[in-house]
């Protein structure tokens, strides 16, 4: 069946036209802001619209104050505002749906009047807030009313600051004796906002929220502006450039970025934060997501002390409290990869250094980690990011590459710092590491040249991409094929394992960009394979984003299915927009003001072209065409030469 969503280019928007596709369906979606977040589900059931409203507020904590302690609550459906034209209830007919700068907008029909509906979070009160306004494009009068417009109280429940309430205030806009002339109007405005009890109710202006929320849109999407003519991908970056930007939480112990799905807000994960969200934010030039991303690096400091014991998988409840029950997942070595291309992209390091220091002794923690009794130069850990779900042995694939990955680019961080000692002893940690890689982990799996993920590993994994992600090349082509292959790849996603019907996007989006990377490599000694490798990702790349762009559940990378249900979690969108930097591109950090990139993109893309990049320093664009490439800064350097492979760029002091 054709897609039910189309790309209108000029926004974009995204638009479900339900004449054409007018059967029963609905979708979800998490929409954020500093105070709030909601997810909306929306869509047709019984020919009808379909609205259900589940509301966060992150800030607001309950019992038990731990990962999950947010304040949330559904709206009851007997709770939501009602508006009567000629005594009947309004259920409109729904003829169009459209997803565009962070707003649902839904426009139906009933009787004489266009409905149309809005909805939307307050970027930065506790508010979600919806319109609904009636325009009569009909010949024939109706009266419209609705009732109860002074605040209802809709949810309360004691927690650990006092108590909590969700209200919903309305306010009426129409004529005054309630009839709706031909061409006339009227607009319900509603919002549903939380406090705690001996705080005065929240007063919102809905139409300044509104203007409020497509400005904080504009900030998270004009930075990184995506050409390519196909418009599938530069539409999906603008999304995801959008949900990995929004999920950000003024919390009690400063703003950081969470994961969101109604599980994870107000806390941050080595994963999730340091390793997925930190990197990509240190490109926006948006100084609410640097903030965020440095915070949740900080909120780590404490926890990193002279006995090298392992620091927690994730600090929770506004940075008051940690859970690790995981163990050991190779935190450090997430932090490691994360923190220290945040710190070269972004310059940022904090007061007397703080990040360094951290990083410093992440690097430490894993260097001290690969002298064990298991395999000496490798690095163990308990499990790994999935905590259990799935075996990893007791040395896996994924800490492994991160820490190699991290030891890389912390020795360019130490060579610009002046300390070449330190960038020695983080290379050799780099090369022991790939070196016993290949020993250990190297493995024909299902008749593929690849890698096994732990020692006891039969079956193909995911994650086996990721030596890719770090340039570690000798076995590319037979993994490239292992995670397109059947054993893999599934309608729900790539499968974290053949076999069992699981699906997690992160590693599915690290595959990419490892393809992309490892096409860089393999085109130095035979430009031919290296064409081949760089076309089954664009495959790939296009057929995901119309998975996840159009398909059935749209318009942002997934956590996990079956588990989650396919939640929105923010950090896959973070991982999703590296694609284009680090995979496309294969950009490589190597000092304060350097870095080396990919200058050949691939066939099906006329052209290449990202505006308004925040890095190194400097604000540029960067243009590929035609066989050339162009790098311009705002302060008026021009890069530019032939594309012919990875080439480095040096801004100077």
């Amino acid at each position: 069946m054709a897609s039910r969503w189309s790309i209108e280019r000029n926004n974009p928007v995204l638009v479900w036209d339900c004449n054409k596709h007018p059967e029963d369906h609905t979708d979800f979606i998490e929409m954020s802001g500093l105070y709030s977040s909601a997810v909306i589900t929306y869509g047709i059931k019984e020919g009808k619209l379909f609205l259900h409203r589940h509301l966060v507020f992150p800030m607001l904590r309950i019992f038990p104050n731990n990962t999950h302690g947010s304040l949330q609550c559904d709206v009851p459906e007997e709770l939501v505002p009602v508006i009567r034209a000629d005594g009947k209830p309004v259920r409109e007919d729904v003829e169009c749906v459209e997803l565009c700068d962070g707003t649902i907008t839904v426009y139906g029909r009933y009787e004489s009047f266009m409905v149309i509906r809005r909805l939307y979070p307050s970027p930065d009160h506790a508010a979600f807030c919806e319109t609904v306004t009636l325009v009569n494009d009909g010949n024939a009068a109706m009266k419209v009313e609705t009732f109860d417009k002074s605040p209802t109280e809709i949810y309360r429940v004691r927690g650990p600051h006092g108590i909590n309430i969700v209200e919903r205030s309305m306010a009426w806009e129409a004529p005054e004796n309630g009839v709706v002339e031909a061409d006339g109007y009227a607009v319900l405005s509603v919002c549903y906002t939380a406090r705690l009890a001996h705080e005065p109710t929240h007063t919102v202006d809905v139409g300044e929220e509104w203007q409020a929320r497509a400005n904080r849109v504009n900030v998270l999407t004009t930075p990184l502006t995506l050409t390519t003519e196909n418009p599938t991908l530069d539409t999906m970056f603008r999304f995801a450039k959008l949900r990995a930007g929004e999920s950000i939480f003024r919390t009690w112990n400063g703003d950081v970025h969470s994961p969101g799905g109604t599980s994870y807000y107000a806390a941050v994960w080595c994963n999730d934060q340091a390793e997925y969200a930190g990197p990509w934010q240190a490109w926006t030039g948006d100084e609410l997501q640097l903030n965020a991303a440095y915070n949740a690096y900080a909120w780590y400091y404490p926890h990193m002390d002279d006995r090298y014991e392992p620091i927690p998988s994730s600090i929770i409840a506004e940075g008051l409290d940690i859970w690790n029950g995981a163990g050991d997942r190779g935190d450090a070595a997430m932090y490691l990869f994360g923190a220290s291309r945040y710190a070269l992209v972004s310059r940022r390091l904090g007061e007397n250094n703080a990040l360094w220091n951290a990083i410093q002794w992440c690097a430490e923690y894993n260097i001290r980690m690969m002298d064990n009794e298991i395999h000496k130069g490798l690095i163990p850990s308990d499990r790994d990011e999935l905590e259990g779900r799935l075996p990893a042995g007791k040395i896996n694939l994924s800490t492994n590459m991160l820490a190699l990955g991290g030891f890389r680019t912390a020795a360019a961080l130490a060579d610009e710092l002046g300390e070449p000692a330190l960038a020695e002893r983080y290379r050799e940690a780099a090369k022991t590491i790939d070196a016993e890689t290949e020993s250990y982990f190297t493995a024909e799996i299902r008749g593929f040249d690849t890698y096994k993920y732990y020692a006891e590993n039969t079956t193909l994994r995911s994650w086996i991409c990721l030596p890719l992600c770090m340039d570690v090349a000798p076995h590319a082509k037979g993994t490239a094929a292992a995670i397109t292959s059947p054993y893999l790849y599934s309608e729900a996603g790539q499968l974290s394992e053949e076999g069992p019907n699981v699906a997690w996007d992160r590693s599915t989006l690290y595959g990419l960009r490892g393809m992309y990377r490892a096409a860089v490599i393999l085109s130095e000694n035979d430009p031919a394979e290296g064409k081949d490798l760089r076309k089954i990702a664009t495959d790939y790349l296009v057929d995901y984003c119309e998975k996840r762009l159009i398909g059935d559940h749209v318009p942002y990378a997934i956590e996990a299915y079956p588990e989650g249900g396919k939640r929105h979690l923010s950090a896959e969108s973070a991982l999703f927009c590296q694609i284009i930097t680090e995979g496309i591109l294969a950009v490589q950090p190597l000092s304060f003001t350097s870095f080396s990139f990919n200058t050949v993109i691939p066939e099906g893309l006329p052209r290449f072209i990202l505006t308004n990049i925040h890095a190194f320093g400097e604000t540029f664009d960067l243009a590929i065409e035609d066989g050339k490439w162009t790098l311009t800064t705002e302060s008026g350097k021009t890069f530019s030469g032939l594309c012919e492979g990875r080439v480095t760029v040096e801004f100077g002091r």
